[in-house]
């Protein structure tokens, strides 16, 4: 019996590490690499995959050094979903390398840190090219930023300091639901001859954030888990600028947004008769307001999203027969605020039965803007034969702050169908017809299955029926006397 027993002990903690493992897989952070032939100007990219659910923090994620590359951006989108019912979330967090030098760069084995799990590469090989020589790159550059300057990033293009800590914004007067973008950088000119040195970041940038972050506001962040180091040119000088944090934020309301002052410490070497002696200096950045503005008169007012916003649609049969369920994705893609948008609530007529969307959203920094994609994939079976146009079960209206005007997304989709007419319970003329008429006519595709989760499931059930069976053995009066 001690055999048995022990052997019963073994199987049930193997089930147990086994059904473990299948749950930490599900939740296990991937790496993707980037191209592996590059130009000097471009980059090589380390992307982490994080697939979790709604309730978990934004992951944080620590990438390597690379010798042969410098860290130049980083950035992040966000993909949520929502598939029959079960809400899930998905992070990418990419780090961009810039190389430097031309040539075949051996990249070691290397670990990026999430969450505080070390994800683990075997190291790859990259080819740099020459560059793409491109007309007087430093003119082109600075005449770009000055032209996109908004808000009071202006201030910065006309800076003439050698050292500064700024909090810009590209929007001082946004209308209420429109994005503006918040950015905390420190900035040191290449002349400067100061040696300055960051002193407790990690204390002091957190505090700082926490200051200047506006109420009354939506939140999407930039993802800015460490100094992103990048060069920039201000009133034809150049500077080299330390973001610490970044986000785009949509007004509630219009209530006034105080942005205040914040100081940065640093340290600061002096020289003192040839001695050297580090001191304190500290920074400030200047304080605004930022106005949002009301929206004009429309019986949606309060109910319709702000920016600029396209449409893009995806049938998977625009010819289809009566009965065959047909699958109609419609695609809102733009600057505003992609988690609040919702689709007017369409009803089954005699011409169509739909049936509740998928909904799947990604969001995603690009320049000092947040542009996401939010989908909608209906399931539609088609009831009658003709060619019907989906804007006349679906549109999306929004205010578009470039024209100050609202504005109507409408499909251009045209479905044409034929067959017999299957008359439902949503068709209300119909004559000797029954609810099952029509049914043998519907298309039941076999659903993909998740093989994991079914192994899981699957062992969960073994290890409860051999923890069952372990309480019974181990009952008084059921153990076999020795």
């Amino acid at each position: 019996m001690k055999f048995t027993n022990k052997y019963i002990n073994i199987l049930i903690l193997f089930c147990f590490l086994f059904s473990y493992s299948l749950i930490a897989q599900e939740n296990t952070p991937t790496l993707v690499l980037g191209e592996k032939t590059i130009t000097m100007d471009g980059f090589f990219t380390i992307t982490t995959v994080v697939k979790t659910n709604p309730d978990q923090p934004f992951p944080e994620c620590k990438f390597p050094e690379l010798i042969e590359f410098n860290k130049r951006g980083y950035s992040k989108s966000i993909a949520r979903s929502v598939v029959n019912g079960q809400p899930t979330v998905t992070y990418n967090i990419t780090q961009n390398y810039q190389p430097k030098k031309e040539g075949t760069l051996k990249i070691k084995p290397f670990k990026v840190l999430v969450n505080g799990t070390e994800i683990k590469n075997e190291g790859v090989v990259v080819i740099v090219n020459k560059a793409v020589a491109s007309p007087n790159p430093e003119t082109e550059n600075e005449e770009s930023l000055v032209s996109v300057a908004e808000g009071n990033q202006k201030d910065l293009v006309n800076v003439k300091e050698n050292a500064f800590l700024a909090i810009s914004t590209n929007k001082l007067a946004p209308y209420v639901g429109e994005n503006f973008t918040l950015t905390l950088a420190f900035y040191v000119a290449e002349n400067n001859t100061a040696a300055l040195e960051f002193d407790h970041n990690e204390i002091q940038i957190p505090e700082i954030i926490k200051k200047i972050k506006p109420e009354s506001c939506w939140e999407e962040s930039f993802g800015l888990t460490e100094t992103q180091t990048s060069t920039v040119k201000l009133n034809g000088r150049t500077y080299t600028q330390y973001k610490f944090y970044q986000a785009t934020f949509y007004p509630l309301n219009n209530k006034k947004i105080s942005i205040p002052s914040a100081n940065l410490r640093l340290l600061k070497d002096f020289d003192e008769k040839e001695s050297k002696k580090r001191n304190y200096v500290t920074f400030s950045s200047k304080a605004f307001t930022i106005q949002p503005r009301d929206l004009p008169p429309h019986p949606l007012k309060q109910q319709v999203s702000v920016g600029n916003f396209s449409l893009k649609e995806n049938v998977s049969n625009s010819k289809a027969q009566t009965g065959q369920s047909i699958d109609y994705q419609i695609q809102i893609i733009g600057d505003g605020n992609i988690s609040v948008i919702r689709l007017p609530e369409v009803k089954n007529d005699s011409t169509f039965d739909f049936f509740q969307p998928d909904i799947n959203s990604i969001v995603s920094p690009q320049g000092s803007k947040i542009i996401g994609t939010k989908s909608f994939t209906f399931h539609i079976i088609p009831k009658q034969a003709g060619n019907f146009a989906m804007s006349k079960y679906f549109n999306w209206v929004f205010f578009n702050p470039t024209t100050a005007q609202y504005d109507t997304l409408k499909p251009k989709v045209i479905i044409h169908t034929k067959g017999r007419t299957i008359s439902t319970v949503d068709t209300p003329n119909a004559e000797n017809s029954t609810i099952y008429d029509g049914l043998e006519n519907i298309s039941t595709p076999e659903g993909t299955s998740n093989l994991v989760r079914l192994l899981k499931n699957e062992a969960n059930i073994i290890i409860i029926i051999m923890l069952a069976g372990l309480i019974y053995l181990f009952l008084p009066g059921k153990r076999t006397r020795q």
